[in-house]
């Protein structure tokens, strides 16, 4: 009988690969989607940013829409809000400020609450905070109610034009760019929208609305925030 062939340990396996293997747990693919943004999010993208598999993607999110909500929770906890004093005023004021920040620092956001794709936990939690302090502050149920509404409806809107993220790496500024780039997309979108019909508008009205698209957006944001406080300063307390 001949020599039995006695085969190195190990012969045979597949090499294994070198480096660090892909990190995919909960925290990691939330962290992706906020790295890609809410106008570029989609699970494919989340799955190519971390170099795993869909199926890996939903051992923890049945669906891209629940992906958002979690990383909606996770913006709305990074961002610092105010704490109610004795001037409900200057609550709401920082209150709107801090909702602002919060869609500067997450393009796409805004679309996705006014969509109805999501809510979740914090978002709840937040509104909640505001509307306990506005009854603190005197005023009745259905008042701070509205109120909560409209003050994040106010700061919504000043955002939905933020023009979607396109194939190239135009769009939209990318998370985690300088805030101003992300007004900046919002106020030219403004501007592409609105100046081809300024001649539409009455001469008094017109130099108005050329101001306001062509100036900074916070400066036309605080206008009409103002005028919202103005109009809650006539609430019965």
């Amino acid at each position: 009988m001949g020599a039995r062939r006695v085969e190195p340990a190990g012969a045979g396996a597949r090499p294994r690969r070198m480096g660090r293997p892909p990190m995919a747990d909960q925290e990691a693919v939330i962290g992706a989607a906020l790295g890609i943004g809410f106008s570029g999010l989609s699970m494919s993208a989340v799955a190519e940013r971390l170099g795993v598999s869909h199926s890996t993607l939903y051992r923890y999110f049945p669906s891209r829409d629940a992906l958002a909500a979690a990383a909606a929770d996770h913006a709305v906890r990074a961002i610092e809000w105010p704490e109610p004093g004795d001037d409900w005023r200057a609550f709401l004021t920082a209150t709107a400020w801090a909702h602002w920040r919060l869609h500067v620092a997450n393009p796409g956001l805004a679309k996705e609450i006014t969509a109805l794709r999501l809510t979740g936990p914090a978002l709840v939690d937040r509104d909640n905070r505001t509307g306990v302090a506005l009854l603190r502050f005197g005023f009745v149920p259905q008042d701070a109610a509205l109120i909560v509404d409209m003050l994040a409806e106010l700061v919504i809107q000043a955002f939905l034009a933020v023009p979607p993220v396109r194939e190239g790496g135009g769009g939209a500024a990318a998370p985690g760019a300088a805030d101003g780039q992300t007004v900046d997309a919002v106020q030219s979108r403004r501007r592409e929208l609105i100046e081809p019909w300024l001649g539409a508008f009455d001469p008094r009205l017109r130099d108005v609305l050329a101001e306001a698209v062509s100036g900074p957006s916070a400066d036309w944001f605080e206008r009409k925030l103002n005028l919202f406080l103005l109009g809650v300063a006539s609430l019965p307390r």
